[in-house]
């Protein structure tokens, strides 16, 4: 005779099956080769994606790891280029800001990419001076052109900086400060 084996339910599967959602998959339990095995980095998705130029891809993979490693200013900078790279600046905005926070200022790529990102917003003035102190030590041109740009921002009005934000987008590009463009 053989004796049977009652199936145990967890409760909160229990409380699931009585609201009517669906009841997930038993799981294996895990076994301690896997305990031994190193952790996958977790920003290897977002950090692919990102070197590939897929910015709407890294955007959702970073988004995911970030949530674990808030106070990681390169993982934070990337989601923000990502952000701006697909056209999503007050986001992209929010990322440099927490990036600059978190450095007091020093991060050249944050300070770059907000100037790029208030440009975009339309906040001028704003933009003039992060730009004005903006400083990239081994990029003496780039530096230079910053604030050449920050003064004609100044003095633009009500012109349209859209052309001075290519410029500078595209000298950075040329410089290695930014990646290169995504895929079209």
């Amino acid at each position: 005779m053989s004796t049977d084996n009652p199936r145990v339910v967890p409760r909160r599967h229990l409380f699931r099956a009585l609201l009517g959602r669906e009841i997930p998959a038993e799981s294996p339990q895990p076994d301690a080769s896997a305990a031994t095995a190193p952790a996958a980095a977790p920003h290897a998705a977002g950090d692919a994606a990102y070197a590939l130029g897929d910015y709407a891809a890294a955007v959702a993979a970073y988004r995911e790891s970030v949530r674990g490693d808030l106070s990681n200013v390169p993982v934070r900078s990337r989601l923000g280029y990502a952000l701006y790279a697909t056209g999503h600046f007050i986001q992209a905005r929010v990322e440099f800001e927490h990036g600059l926070r978190l450095t007091d200022g020093a991060d050249a790529f944050c300070r770059l990419g907000l100037s790029l990102c208030l440009i975009a917003l339309g906040k001028v003035e704003k933009a003039a001076d992060t730009l004005a102190a903006f400083q990239a030590p081994d990029l003496a041109e780039l530096t230079a052109l910053a604030g050449r740009i920050a003064e004609r921002l100044r003095e633009s009005g009500d012109t349209d900086p859209t052309p001075l934000r290519l410029t500078l987008e595209r000298s950075a590009r040329a410089m290695a400060f930014l990646p290169e463009a995504g895929p079209a």
